[in-house]
């Protein structure tokens, strides 16, 4: 009897050892791992958003990723809370349809599929829950403010901006050291007289090989296409509300001082055409002694392409021409002169025939076999300008909050 005494004292020690580390365990699962502004994010919902981001295919470093989201959706919420913003179960129930609607899905098939993977229903609706109330946040903080103007929509048209698909845009940049000497002195003041005074990307260009550090200094600060979301948070908000063909404020980087000029904004999948149609003149002066001094006098009498049909008022036909051509069609002696000049500049570096071939750029349009509306337009640079001020907004709650490890 002893015997079977002892195996039953061992077998309830072991299964009071078992509890002790299922509850250990448990415990440790809900540990707090980051506290914000008095309210806890627990290691479990950190577990549970991992598994999300893994079945999402994020990149990156994912445990950080995921704190890092859920201490923006902690400040999110929090900021909607303190105005009165909750959402109603119908909107969530929405926005769950919504976001699963991206992989051909409904909002319970979703739901399946993640919980193969290991994530809780109350992990996806939490999720949809802040950014349904951030979304109300936004609309009523900033929607009355932001207004789009007829001329933007215009422009954006003429840009090939259509609804959908990530940001990117085509800056030039100027790149003034804050550790070194600038011609003026002071880098930030340097760069403020510039984003003041420079009003035309010839003009930026110009600046850029004068004062700029960076090798783009020998193109006159030009820049690829790039994502606006690889620059940083408060550049590609700051970018986003800018329009085009104007100076940046400038950004404080380590060692130096940037400014963008922002020659187009676009996005990917298409909406930025990639054939542009060229509208542009060609006004031809007799190659002899007066050429230079026409060619100058020309130069000051014209701004646009209108003006330019009033110098050839009783000249024979072909001595001005307007065409419109696909950019692959106009002739190439042409189109690298046409390439490097803003709508209305003057060029007059060819000569042909014995005449000086002065070049006049029109404008330059995007091919779009389908233009996107005019309210299509509308939502999307609303939507993204709301975009740039969420950013700002969050970027100051951040700034604003206590944020520390348990």
């Amino acid at each position: 009897m002893r015997q079977v005494g002892g195996i039953r004292s061992w077998m309830m020690s072991v299964v009071v050892l078992a509890a002790q580390a299922l509850s250990a365990q448990a415990q440790d699962l809900f540990a707090p791992v980051m506290i914000v502004n008095d309210e806890v994010i627990t290691r479990y919902e950190q577990t549970q958003r991992v598994l999300f981001l893994q079945l999402l295919r994020q990149p990156g470093d994912l445990t950080k990723v995921a704190l890092e989201s859920l201490i923006d959706e902690r400040l999110q919420l929090q900021a909607a809370q303190s105005v009165g913003i909750k959402v109603t179960p119908e909107q969530i129930t929405e926005g769950m349809n919504t976001f699963a609607s991206q992989a051909n899905l409904t909002a319970e098939q979703f739901i399946a599929a993640i919980g193969e993977g290991g994530v809780e229903p109350q992990t996806f609706r939490d999720f949809v829950e802040v950014g349904q109330s951030w979304r109300e946040l936004i609309r009523a903080k900033y929607g009355p403010s932001v207004q789009i103007s007829a001329a933007e929509i215009d422009r954006a048209i003429a840009a090939g901006l259509a609804p959908g698909g990530p940001v990117r845009v085509l800056l030039s940049e100027i790149v003034l050291p804050t550790n070194g000497s600038v011609e003026g002195g002071d880098a930030m003041a340097l760069a403020r007289r510039l984003s003041s005074e420079i009003k035309t990307e010839t003009g930026f260009g110009n600046a850029a090989r004068r004062y700029s550090i960076s090798d783009t200094a020998l193109t006159q600060g030009r820049l690829d296409w790039q994502p606006i979301d690889a620059l940083p948070a408060g550049v590609a908000a700051k970018l986003r509300a800018m329009k085009v063909g104007t100076v940046s404020e400038p950004f404080s980087v380590p060692g130096a001082v940037v400014l963008y000029y922002l020659r187009n904004i676009g996005q990917e999948g298409g909406e930025v055409a990639t054939t542009m149609s060229l509208d542009f003149m060609q006004f031809l002066i007799p190659e002899d002694g007066n050429t230079a001094a026409e060619v100058a006098r020309l130069r000051a009498a014209v701004d646009t392409c209108d003006s330019l049909f009033q110098q050839a008022r009783g000249l024979p036909a072909d001595r001005l021409t307007r065409q419109t051509l696909p950019e692959a069609q106009v002739p190439a002696d042409i189109g690298r002169v046409l390439a490097g000049l803003d709508a209305n500049e003057v060029d007059a570096s060819i000569v042909r025939g014995g005449f000086r071939v002065v070049l006049m750029l029109c404008s330059r349009a995007p091919t779009t076999e389908v233009p996107p509306s005019r309210d299509e337009v509308r939502s999307r640079l609303l939507n993204a300008r709301l975009a740039g001020q969420a950013e700002l907004f969050l970027s100051e709650l951040r700034a604003e909050a206590i944020i520390r490890v348990p």
